[in-house]
Parts: C-alpha cells; sequence; structure tokens
C-alpha cells in the first residue's frame, strides 16, 4: 500500500520544477498594480464609506 500524498501539505521541495506556476512579469506586476491602485480600492474605500454613512442615517432615522 503507498502512502496517500497531497500537493497541499506536501513540502515546497518535493514538487517537481514543472509543478510550479511561472513567475509573473515586471509588466504583469506594474499593471496589477495600477489595477489595483487606480481601479479597485478606490472603489473599496467609496463603498465602505458609503456604507458607513448609510448606516448612521438609518440609525438616525429610526432613533429619532
Amino acid at each position: 500500500m503507498r502512502p496517500i500524498t497531497s500537493p497541499v501539505l506536501s513540502h515546497p521541495s518535493d514538487r517537481k520544477a514543472t509543478d510550479s506556476a511561472p513567475a509573473p512579469t515586471r509588466r504583469a506586476e506594474g499593471l496589477m498594480f495600477l489595477w489595483l491602485a487606480v481601479l479597485v480600492w478606490p472603489v473599496i474605500a467609496v463603498g465602505t464609506v458609503s456604507a458607513y454613512g448609510f448606516s448612521i442615517w438609518m440609525y438616525q432615522l429610526l432613533t429619532h
């Protein structure tokens, strides 16, 4: 009976070189940074502030 091996539980040094994904290029990292910095995080920030403002508005509406 052979032991059960899991790629999740195995040590990284046990994996073959062909198992790893190619390293991202500098251009891909730059595009990902721009995507996050210019689009994603501002949308998350506006959504967070909007949700906070909405919760305060609802609280005041229900308590006054």
